[in-house]
């Protein structure tokens, strides 16, 4: 008789798949599919205890998932003369351990690795938020997002103010502009404001020096492009690999190969963002923000290693270099003036 002891979520993160075990006394028919897509179709024959187990489920989805975090897809189960069991369920790409349900995972927290701790921003960065109810279909309402914000004066007065970012819709990955350059307040600086949608809360604090930094775009666990910045500078290595042969007698360079080795260090950080420095670390599709857009880049190497000591202060490094051939990035001169003044000043 064909029977599964235990079914796959409606809802699951990609995480949470494992393996997916069916008991049966005859060989059965296993059909994986994404959309019309056939993504495995096997014939599987039962062991000795009548189980048939089809092991890391989640690396037959994964290419699925990194094209479009949250997708849908179905099985069938079928034997000769059983009836076949079918399921549609969706999966939302989730590269951490999550212990809880995928409900209550997206239901309680924004999708980031920060998971509700802190984070420290600062006028001029970008930051971005990601939400999801695990539909993929309207629900026809739709969830507010607000933003709790904190002011002081320059007579250390406090001002409190609820700020509206919006409605989002109850279906898909959702995203939300929380950069703290939509929170100013006449006569005040932001100390820190928190966004609120639901049950998700995520709180931001504001750095009032606006330290100079390095910015890095990176997707994140969820399969989110999400953003880090690294006060703590920037060192360059440029490494030449030369080829070189013999030419009409003369010894001559033919070839250079360049790679130039950044490596940023993210200052003195919080715990609180230890986890979205190893999701930076881990990341494998990274950008460099630039003033003349987003560079992609690789990460080489990395170091985000830390202790449990109570008063431990802890600083990490990633180390990247271009993925374009080129290596080399001239940067130009801005003009002093704009066009209306006349071109010799310039």
């Amino acid at each position: 008789m064909l029977t599964i002891p235990q079914d796959i979520p409606d809802f699951v993160l990609s995480s949470q798949l494992d393996n997916f075990t069916f008991n049966a006394d005859k060989q059965v028919t296993f059909v994986l599919k994404q959309s019309n897509t056939v993504i495995l179709q096997e014939i599987y024959t039962p062991d000795s205890s009548n189980q048939i187990r089809i092991l890391d489920l989640f690396s037959l989805m994964e290419s699925y998932l990194l094209a479009s975090p949250m997708t849908q897809f179905s099985y069938e189960v079928s034997a000769s003369g059983e009836t076949t069991v079918s399921k549609t369920f969706t999966v939302l790409l989730c590269r951490p351990i999550i212990p809880c349900s995928a409900e209550d995972f997206v239901t309680d927290y924004f999708l980031t690795t920060l998971t509700g701790r802190d984070k420290i921003t600062s006028f001029g960065r970008t930051e971005t938020l990601y939400l999801a109810t695990g539909k993929l279909s309207s629900g026809g309402t739709t969830i507010p997002v607000t933003a709790e914000c904190i002011f002081v004066n320059d007579q250390n007065q406090l001002q409190k103010s609820t700020r509206s970012l919006g409605n989002v819709a109850d279906y898909g990955i959702r995203s939300v502009d929380v950069s703290p350059s939509r929170f100013t307040q006449s006569g005040y600086k932001l100390l820190r404001y928190t966004v609120l949608a639901g049950a998700r809360k995520q709180t931001f604090r504001v750095d009032q020096n606006e330290p100079e930094s390095v910015g890095l775009k990176f997707q994140n666990s969820f399969g989110l492009v999400e953003t880090f910045y690294f006060v703590g500078g920037d060192t360059v290595e440029p490494e030449l690999s030369r080829s070189a042969a013999y030419f009409a007698g003369q010894y001559k360079t033919y070839y250079v190969d360049e790679q130039r080795k950044h490596t940023l260090n993210t200052g003195y950080i919080p715990e609180s963002m230890f986890a979205l420095a190893d999701d930076v670390a881990r990341a494998t599709e990274v950008w460099l923000m630039d003033e003349s857009g987003d560079i992609p880049i690789t990460i080489t190497e990395s170091n985000t290693s830390r202790s449990d000591e109570d008063d431990g202060l802890f600083a990490f490094t990633v180390s990247y270099i271009f993925a374009s051939r080129c290596q080399q990035r001239l940067r130009l001169l801005p003009d002093i003036f704009d066009d209306s003044f006349d071109d010799t000043y310039n």
